[in-house]
């Protein structure tokens, strides 16, 4: 053990351990603590010195300091420990014992958290109500649910696969570019674009051909996608003498509550506020014009 928390209808346990517990190992818990509630068993709890209560094999938290007289909660023939926390007369009072979560919390330290009676039941009632829900969506027999779900998924992959390459094609054509999007700053030509529902890879790959459309450039382009904003800036060779591609997305980066950053070549950034992408580009061709 590793710290803890007890309320009356919830707690909180930390212990050390070397991976996470399995489906298995957690349904194991549940079932044992929960067996144990339905004995009923009486809880005892005693004030003694410190090591008559080791003596009788008292569980003391490793590291812990304790004073000369100490609190022992006893459930007989199932544990014994030191313990000031919350506690009931007989283990059937907590009602139910429901695992919320478990997960690390630093390197060799897990943590689970339940909770118990009427809030372990409201939170079994919410369970059930969203695998209903659930369900109704998937319309399969109980014995199919499972099956027909990772269909569903295995499928939503291979879609998402085929629109992301559908996407770097429409990119990659010849016109992908928009000749009638590219400007003039004296001799530079550059290119500053937002485009609809692109990724990060597809950005890309949308810079490489805009790049070699121009020859000589630079091109900024920006996109939300799934409610994150993605930008990329490129620059030909021949111009990171005048331009960086790193500094300029570090710059609009900032814009979008994003960060990001690359080569003189090439740079990328991600932020947060989809709303604010307009300003960024039109801060990027800001910074293009303002180089001499």
């Amino acid at each position: 053990q590793a710290g803890s928390l007890v309320a009356a209808d919830r707690l909180r346990f930390d212990y050390t351990h070397f991976s996470p517990l399995t489906d298995k190992e957690r349904a194991r818990i549940e079932t044992l603590v929960n067996e144990k509630i339905r004995e009923n068993i009486p809880v005892s709890t005693r004030e003694m010195d410190i090591d008559t209560a080791i003596k009788e094999g008292a569980v003391a938290l490793f590291g812990e300091k304790y004073g000369d007289t100490v609190r022992v909660v006893n459930v007989p023939g199932f544990s014994k420990e030191l313990c000031g926390g919350t506690h009931v007369t007989a283990t059937g009072d907590i009602g139910i014992f429901r695992i919320t979560s478990e997960g690390g919390i630093a390197s060799g330290v897990r943590r689970i958290e339940a909770v118990t009676g009427s809030n372990a039941h409201a939170t079994i009632l919410a369970e059930q109500e969203s695998l209903s829900a659930m369900r109704e969506l998937l319309k399969a027999p109980p014995s199919e649910e499972i099956s027909k779900l990772k269909k569903l998924l295995s499928k939503n992959r291979q879609l998402e696969k085929e629109i992301t390459t559908l996407k770097e094609k429409m990119v990659s054509g010849k016109e992908s570019a928009g000749t009638d999007d590219v400007r003039q700053h004296g001799n530079i030509s550059y290119l500053v674009k937002k485009l609809d529902d692109m990724d990060s890879k597809t950005l890309r790959t949308f810079i490489d051909n805009a790049k070699n459309q121009l020859k000589s450039g630079v091109v900024v382009v920006g996109s939300v996608s799934d409610g994150k904003v993605s930008m990329a800036a490129g620059v030909t060779k021949d111009l990171t003498d005048k331009y960086h591609a790193g500094n300029i997305i570090k710059q609009i980066a900032k814009i979008v509550g994003g960060s990001g950053g690359g080569r003189p070549d090439m740079a990328q950034a991600g932020g947060s506020e989809v709303d604010k992408l307009d300003e960024a580009l039109n801060k990027a061709e800001e910074l293009i014009r303002s180089t001499e």
